[in-house]
Protein backbone atom coordinates (compact mmCIF):
# COMPACT_ATOMS: atom_id res chain seq x y z
CA UNK A 1 0.00 0.00 0.00
CA UNK A 2 1.51 3.35 -1.27
CA UNK A 3 2.01 5.69 1.78
CA UNK A 4 0.67 9.48 2.38
CA UNK A 5 3.97 10.90 1.22
CA UNK A 6 4.16 8.81 -2.21
CA UNK A 7 0.25 9.36 -2.77
CA UNK A 8 1.91 13.26 -2.10
CA UNK A 9 4.85 12.83 -4.54
CA UNK A 10 2.49 11.82 -7.47
CA UNK A 11 0.20 14.74 -7.55
CA UNK A 12 0.69 17.57 -9.56
CA UNK A 13 1.10 20.15 -6.69
CA UNK A 14 4.47 18.45 -6.21
CA UNK A 15 5.60 17.60 -9.65
CA UNK A 16 4.44 20.81 -10.82
CA UNK A 17 4.41 23.18 -8.09
CA UNK A 18 7.18 22.40 -5.96
CA UNK A 19 10.81 24.02 -6.46
CA UNK A 20 13.68 24.96 -4.23
CA UNK A 21 13.85 28.74 -3.23
CA UNK A 22 16.72 29.06 -5.95
CA UNK A 23 14.92 27.90 -8.78
CA UNK A 24 11.66 29.54 -7.78
CA UNK A 25 13.67 32.75 -7.60
CA UNK A 26 15.15 32.05 -11.55
CA UNK A 27 11.89 31.55 -12.80
CA UNK A 28 10.64 34.76 -11.16
CA UNK A 29 13.38 36.77 -12.80
CA UNK A 30 12.80 34.95 -15.92
CA UNK A 31 9.47 36.22 -16.32
CA UNK A 32 10.25 39.74 -15.41
CA UNK A 33 13.36 39.99 -18.21
CA UNK A 34 10.63 38.47 -20.72
CA UNK A 35 7.83 40.73 -19.87
CA UNK A 36 10.53 44.02 -20.07
CA UNK A 37 11.71 43.24 -23.08
CA UNK A 38 8.59 42.23 -24.84
CA UNK A 39 6.72 45.58 -22.68
CA UNK A 40 9.62 47.32 -24.36
CA UNK A 41 9.07 46.47 -28.06
CA UNK A 42 5.92 47.53 -28.02
CA UNK A 43 6.18 50.63 -26.37
CA UNK A 44 8.79 51.49 -29.06
CA UNK A 45 6.37 50.46 -31.96
CA UNK A 46 3.16 52.57 -30.73
CA UNK A 47 2.49 55.14 -32.29
CA UNK A 48 3.70 57.89 -30.90
CA UNK A 49 6.65 55.56 -29.90
CA UNK A 50 7.72 55.79 -25.63
CA UNK A 51 10.82 57.41 -25.22
CA UNK A 52 12.64 57.28 -22.57
CA UNK A 53 11.01 54.07 -21.34
CA UNK A 54 9.26 53.85 -17.71
CA UNK A 55 11.35 52.17 -15.31
CA UNK A 56 10.65 48.48 -14.90
CA UNK A 57 9.28 46.70 -11.85
CA UNK A 58 12.53 44.67 -10.39
CA UNK A 59 11.85 40.96 -9.47
CA UNK A 60 11.78 42.06 -5.49
CA UNK A 61 9.12 44.68 -6.48
CA UNK A 62 7.00 42.05 -7.94
CA UNK A 63 7.34 39.60 -5.17
CA UNK A 64 6.27 42.99 -2.45
CA UNK A 65 2.97 43.68 -4.84
CA UNK A 66 2.38 39.85 -5.58
CA UNK A 67 1.56 39.43 -1.59
CA UNK A 68 -0.38 43.05 -1.57
CA UNK A 69 -2.57 41.48 -4.01
CA UNK A 70 -2.88 38.02 -2.52
CA UNK A 71 -3.82 39.84 0.99
CA UNK A 72 -6.55 41.98 -1.29
CA UNK A 73 -7.51 38.50 -2.46
CA UNK A 74 -8.32 37.20 0.81
CA UNK A 75 -10.02 40.02 1.96
CA UNK A 76 -12.60 39.84 -1.33
CA UNK A 77 -13.15 36.48 -0.51
CA UNK A 78 -13.77 36.82 3.53
CA UNK A 79 -15.75 39.62 2.01
CA UNK A 80 -18.00 36.83 -0.53
CA UNK A 81 -18.54 34.68 2.53
CA UNK A 82 -16.46 31.81 0.62
CA UNK A 83 -15.49 29.01 2.26
CA UNK A 84 -11.82 28.42 4.18
CA UNK A 85 -10.71 26.29 1.22
CA UNK A 86 -12.05 27.82 -1.44
CA UNK A 87 -9.87 30.88 0.05
CA UNK A 88 -6.33 29.24 -0.22
CA UNK A 89 -7.26 27.98 -3.38
CA UNK A 90 -7.83 31.09 -5.26
CA UNK A 91 -4.53 32.58 -3.29
CA UNK A 92 -2.43 29.77 -4.57
CA UNK A 93 -4.10 29.65 -8.22
CA UNK A 94 -2.93 33.61 -7.81
CA UNK A 95 0.75 33.12 -6.70
CA UNK A 96 1.03 29.92 -9.20
CA UNK A 97 0.26 32.33 -11.97
CA UNK A 98 2.74 34.64 -11.47
CA UNK A 99 5.51 32.37 -11.23
CA UNK A 100 5.82 32.38 -15.10
CA UNK A 101 3.83 35.00 -15.95
CA UNK A 102 4.73 39.29 -14.54
CA UNK A 103 2.40 41.59 -12.98
CA UNK A 104 3.50 43.93 -15.44
CA UNK A 105 2.10 41.75 -18.37
CA UNK A 106 -1.73 40.38 -16.88
CA UNK A 107 -3.44 43.10 -14.26
CA UNK A 108 -3.37 41.57 -10.98
CA UNK A 109 -6.74 43.49 -9.93
CA UNK A 110 -8.59 41.45 -12.87
CA UNK A 111 -6.99 37.90 -12.13
CA UNK A 112 -7.73 37.99 -8.43
CA UNK A 113 -11.30 38.29 -9.40
CA UNK A 114 -10.91 35.07 -11.90
CA UNK A 115 -8.95 33.25 -9.39
CA UNK A 116 -11.52 33.81 -6.93
CA UNK A 117 -14.35 32.98 -8.90
CA UNK A 118 -12.35 29.68 -10.96
CA UNK A 119 -11.12 28.70 -7.32
CA UNK A 120 -15.32 27.99 -6.96
CA UNK A 121 -15.37 26.01 -9.68
CA UNK A 122 -12.39 24.01 -9.10
CA UNK A 123 -13.36 23.11 -5.46
CA UNK A 124 -17.04 22.00 -6.94
CA UNK A 125 -18.46 25.00 -5.18
CA UNK A 126 -21.57 26.73 -7.07
CA UNK A 127 -21.90 30.42 -7.80
CA UNK A 128 -23.58 32.30 -10.66
CA UNK A 129 -21.47 34.63 -12.45
CA UNK A 130 -23.77 37.54 -12.53
CA UNK A 131 -23.90 36.93 -8.65
CA UNK A 132 -20.11 37.13 -8.13
CA UNK A 133 -19.80 40.24 -10.42
CA UNK A 134 -22.68 42.10 -8.32
CA UNK A 135 -20.21 41.89 -5.30
CA UNK A 136 -17.55 44.14 -7.02
CA UNK A 137 -17.91 47.80 -7.60
CA UNK A 138 -18.33 48.40 -11.76
CA UNK A 139 -17.32 44.55 -12.39
CA UNK A 140 -19.03 42.76 -15.19
CA UNK A 141 -18.91 39.17 -15.76
CA UNK A 142 -17.49 39.41 -19.23
CA UNK A 143 -14.06 40.99 -17.13
CA UNK A 144 -14.20 38.09 -14.80
CA UNK A 145 -13.99 35.57 -17.21
CA UNK A 146 -11.65 36.98 -19.53
CA UNK A 147 -9.29 35.62 -18.46
CA UNK A 148 -10.35 31.97 -17.50
CA UNK A 149 -8.21 30.17 -20.08
CA UNK A 150 -5.38 32.64 -19.66
CA UNK A 151 -5.27 31.44 -16.08
CA UNK A 152 -5.60 27.73 -16.91
CA UNK A 153 -2.42 28.00 -19.44
CA UNK A 154 -0.65 29.44 -16.21
CA UNK A 155 -1.52 27.17 -13.96
CA UNK A 156 -0.65 24.41 -16.91
CA UNK A 157 -4.28 23.18 -16.01
CA UNK A 158 -3.26 21.58 -12.88
CA UNK A 159 -6.52 22.79 -10.94
CA UNK A 160 -5.70 20.29 -7.70
CA UNK A 161 -4.33 21.84 -4.48
CA UNK A 162 -3.82 20.37 -1.38
CA UNK A 163 -4.53 22.05 1.91
CA UNK A 164 -3.34 21.53 5.13
CA UNK A 165 -6.23 21.84 6.78
CA UNK A 166 -7.24 18.30 7.46
CA UNK A 167 -3.58 17.63 8.42
CA UNK A 168 -4.01 20.21 11.68
CA UNK A 169 -7.83 18.23 12.40
CA UNK A 170 -5.87 14.54 12.33
CA UNK A 171 -2.80 16.05 14.21
CA UNK A 172 -5.44 17.44 16.96
CA UNK A 173 -7.22 13.90 17.42
CA UNK A 174 -4.34 12.34 17.56
CA UNK A 175 -3.09 14.62 20.14
CA UNK A 176 -6.28 13.61 22.29
CA UNK A 177 -5.80 9.93 21.50
CA UNK A 178 -2.73 10.40 23.51
CA UNK A 179 -3.87 11.39 26.43
CA UNK A 180 -2.27 13.22 29.64
CA UNK A 181 -2.34 16.66 27.96
CA UNK A 182 -5.20 19.68 28.86
CA UNK A 183 -7.72 20.17 26.69
CA UNK A 184 -7.80 23.99 26.97
CA UNK A 185 -4.28 24.27 25.83
CA UNK A 186 -4.90 21.29 22.65
CA UNK A 187 -8.25 24.16 21.92
CA UNK A 188 -5.51 26.96 22.20
CA UNK A 189 -3.30 25.63 19.70
CA UNK A 190 -5.80 24.68 17.09
CA UNK A 191 -7.54 28.23 17.00
CA UNK A 192 -4.08 29.82 16.73
CA UNK A 193 -3.02 27.12 13.99
CA UNK A 194 -5.69 27.18 11.78
CA UNK A 195 -5.39 31.09 12.36
CA UNK A 196 -2.14 30.92 11.05
CA UNK A 197 -3.13 28.70 8.12
CA UNK A 198 -5.91 30.84 6.68
CA UNK A 199 -3.10 33.49 6.48
CA UNK A 200 0.35 32.72 6.48
CA UNK A 201 1.70 29.74 3.76
CA UNK A 202 -1.34 31.73 1.75
CA UNK A 203 0.80 35.02 0.97
CA UNK A 204 4.20 33.38 1.30
CA UNK A 205 6.04 30.56 -0.56
CA UNK A 206 5.52 28.06 1.87
CA UNK A 207 3.44 25.88 -0.61
CA UNK A 208 6.05 25.97 -3.10
CA UNK A 209 8.69 24.20 -0.66
CA UNK A 210 6.91 22.38 2.04
CA UNK A 211 4.11 19.64 1.99
CA UNK A 212 0.97 20.01 3.65
CA UNK A 213 1.35 17.92 6.66
CA UNK A 214 5.20 19.90 7.21
CA UNK A 215 3.30 23.60 7.16
CA UNK A 216 0.94 22.31 9.59
CA UNK A 217 3.74 21.26 11.66
CA UNK A 218 4.95 24.41 11.16
CA UNK A 219 1.90 26.53 12.34
CA UNK A 220 1.00 23.65 15.25
CA UNK A 221 4.98 24.72 16.71
CA UNK A 222 4.25 28.49 16.39
CA UNK A 223 0.55 28.08 18.49
CA UNK A 224 2.69 25.49 20.55
CA UNK A 225 6.15 23.46 20.20
CA UNK A 226 5.75 20.88 22.57
CA UNK A 227 2.95 19.73 21.07
CA UNK A 228 4.61 19.17 18.05
CA UNK A 229 7.40 17.39 20.15
CA UNK A 230 4.35 14.78 21.60
CA UNK A 231 3.38 14.11 17.80
CA UNK A 232 6.82 13.36 16.28
CA UNK A 233 7.81 11.47 19.79
CA UNK A 234 4.91 9.08 19.22
CA UNK A 235 5.63 8.73 15.17
CA UNK A 236 9.31 8.35 15.56
CA UNK A 237 9.47 5.21 18.12
CA UNK A 238 12.09 3.10 17.57
CA UNK A 239 13.28 4.82 14.37
CA UNK A 240 15.97 6.75 16.20
CA UNK A 241 16.80 10.25 16.90
CA UNK A 242 18.60 10.76 13.33
CA UNK A 243 15.41 10.76 11.56
CA UNK A 244 13.50 12.77 14.13
CA UNK A 245 15.85 15.44 14.23
CA UNK A 246 15.55 16.14 10.05
CA UNK A 247 12.18 16.65 10.49
CA UNK A 248 12.24 19.18 12.87
CA UNK A 249 14.75 20.95 10.97
CA UNK A 250 12.31 21.12 8.01
CA UNK A 251 9.65 21.95 10.21
CA UNK A 252 11.80 24.89 11.97
CA UNK A 253 12.98 26.42 8.13
CA UNK A 254 8.94 26.17 7.18
CA UNK A 255 8.19 28.27 10.43
CA UNK A 256 10.70 30.64 9.70
CA UNK A 257 8.90 31.20 6.23
CA UNK A 258 5.31 31.67 8.20
CA UNK A 259 6.32 34.07 10.71
CA UNK A 260 7.57 36.12 8.18
CA UNK A 261 3.61 37.10 7.18
CA UNK A 262 1.82 36.49 11.15
CA UNK A 263 -1.89 36.59 10.83
CA UNK A 264 -2.36 39.85 12.48
CA UNK A 265 -0.79 41.70 9.77
CA UNK A 266 -3.65 41.42 8.30
CA UNK A 267 -4.87 43.96 10.96
CA UNK A 268 -2.32 45.70 11.81
CA UNK A 269 0.15 46.38 8.65
CA UNK A 270 -1.69 45.24 5.48
CA UNK A 271 -4.02 48.42 4.71
CA UNK A 272 -2.29 51.13 7.44
CA UNK A 273 -0.51 53.83 6.19
CA UNK A 274 2.60 51.71 6.73
CA UNK A 275 2.02 49.07 4.28
CA UNK A 276 0.45 52.04 1.82
CA UNK A 277 3.55 53.97 2.13
CA UNK A 278 5.35 50.90 0.09
CA UNK A 279 2.32 50.08 -1.90
CA UNK A 280 1.41 52.98 -3.56
CA UNK A 281 4.58 53.74 -5.39
CA UNK A 282 4.90 50.19 -6.35
CA UNK A 283 1.27 50.68 -8.13
CA UNK A 284 2.17 54.11 -9.69
CA UNK A 285 5.54 52.99 -11.13
CA UNK A 286 3.21 49.50 -12.46
CA UNK A 287 0.76 51.64 -14.13
CA UNK A 288 3.95 53.34 -16.19
CA UNK A 289 5.12 50.28 -17.31
CA UNK A 290 2.12 47.67 -17.85
CA UNK A 291 1.89 45.67 -21.16
CA UNK A 292 -0.22 48.12 -23.83
CA UNK A 293 -1.78 44.85 -25.63
CA UNK A 294 -2.79 43.70 -22.23
CA UNK A 295 -3.88 46.14 -20.17
CA UNK A 296 -7.69 45.54 -21.56
CA UNK A 297 -8.39 41.59 -21.52
CA UNK A 298 -12.15 41.65 -22.42
CA UNK A 299 -10.72 43.20 -25.50
CA UNK A 300 -7.28 41.31 -25.84
CA UNK A 301 -10.84 37.74 -25.84
CA UNK A 302 -12.81 39.59 -28.36
CA UNK A 303 -9.36 40.11 -30.69
CA UNK A 304 -8.68 36.67 -30.68
CA UNK A 305 -12.27 35.22 -31.08
CA UNK A 306 -12.38 37.54 -34.21
CA UNK A 307 -8.79 36.50 -35.45
CA UNK A 308 -10.15 32.92 -34.74
CA UNK A 309 -13.14 33.29 -37.08
CA UNK A 310 -11.05 34.84 -39.65
CA UNK A 311 -9.24 31.86 -40.05
CA UNK A 312 -9.21 31.01 -44.00
CA UNK A 313 -10.87 26.59 -43.82
CA UNK A 314 -8.52 24.07 -45.20
CA UNK A 315 -8.48 23.89 -49.31
CA UNK A 316 -9.25 20.31 -50.05
CA UNK A 317 -6.38 18.49 -51.77
CA UNK A 318 -5.94 18.76 -55.29
CA UNK A 319 -7.86 15.97 -57.51
CA UNK A 320 -10.11 14.97 -54.47
CA UNK A 321 -13.58 16.67 -55.46
CA UNK A 322 -15.93 14.18 -53.96
CA UNK A 323 -16.69 10.94 -52.39
CA UNK A 324 -16.04 8.97 -55.62
CA UNK A 325 -12.95 10.22 -55.59
CA UNK A 326 -11.65 9.10 -52.33
CA UNK A 327 -13.42 6.09 -52.27
CA UNK A 328 -13.09 4.47 -55.88
CA UNK A 329 -16.01 4.43 -58.37
CA UNK A 330 -18.57 6.96 -59.11
CA UNK A 331 -21.70 7.35 -56.77
CA UNK A 332 -25.10 8.37 -57.98
CA UNK A 333 -26.55 10.31 -54.83
CA UNK A 334 -30.09 9.79 -56.64
CA UNK A 335 -29.64 6.28 -56.90
CA UNK A 336 -28.00 5.20 -54.18
CA UNK A 337 -31.01 4.53 -51.40
CA UNK A 338 -28.35 4.65 -48.21
CA UNK A 339 -27.77 8.64 -49.20
CA UNK A 340 -31.28 9.66 -50.86
CA UNK A 341 -32.39 12.73 -48.36
CA UNK A 342 -35.33 11.75 -46.35
CA UNK A 343 -37.76 13.76 -46.22
CA UNK A 344 -38.27 15.27 -49.36
CA UNK A 345 -41.47 15.22 -51.22
CA UNK A 346 -43.36 15.26 -48.61
CA UNK A 347 -42.58 11.75 -47.23
CA UNK A 348 -42.94 11.15 -43.64
CA UNK A 349 -39.40 11.29 -41.72
CA UNK A 350 -40.62 8.36 -39.70
CA UNK A 351 -41.78 6.26 -42.34
CA UNK A 352 -45.20 5.25 -44.11
CA UNK A 353 -47.91 4.64 -41.17
CA UNK A 354 -48.39 0.82 -39.99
Amino acid sequence: MATEDERYRQSTQYRLWSFTPSHLASLREKANSLAQTHIASRLRAASPPVDPLPEFLTPAEESTLLTFYTVELLRAAAFCQLPTDIQATAATFLRRFYITNSIMTYPPTELLKTCLFFGCKADGYYMRLSKFAEKFPKTTGEEIVAAEYILCQGLRFAFDVKHPFRALEGAIMELRRLGGLDDDRINRAHRKARDILKFSPLVTDAYFHYTPSQIMLASLAIADEGLVECILGEAFTGQGEAAKERILNVIESCRDILKLEPPEKMGNYWGTPESNAVIKPLIKKLKKCRDPDRVDLVALQKAKREQALQKPKPKPKPGLKGDGDVFGGKIDDARDPKRRKVGSNGEDVFGPPL
